[in-house]
């Protein structure tokens, strides 16, 4: 799951709130790639960032999860790009309804 955010501040705190449930993710910039199932993911999105921070929202396994474990803090491996092609907006289809309400 690929989620892309209005700041980078919104991004950590997505990468701190999966590796607290255990599940890798990797900041690149404004987006995160986890392998946090995704109803846990946006649920744990919803409560401790908010939907209005999300631009971008992949579900797809096309976004792909972590390629390594990670050995320690700062050791995350870098994925410019990795799956951005063809994946679908979501956010602007969903979310907004949700953030509204």
């Amino acid at each position: 799951m690929r989620v892309s955010f209005l700041t980078e501040t919104a991004a950590r705190a997505a990468v701190n709130a999966f590796v607290s449930y255990g599940y890798d993710a990797d900041r690149i910039g404004r987006d995160v790639v986890t392998d946090c199932p995704s109803l846990l993911a946006v649920s744990s999105i919803e409560r401790q960032i908010g939907f209005g921070l999300i631009e971008r929202l992949d579900l797809s396994k096309a976004g792909g999860a972590p390629s390594r474990p990670a050995t320690g803090p700062g050791d995350r491996p870098e994925r410019e790009g990795a799956g951005l092609e063809g994946s679908a907006d979501l956010t602007t289809r969903y979310l907004p309804a949700c953030a509204s309400a």
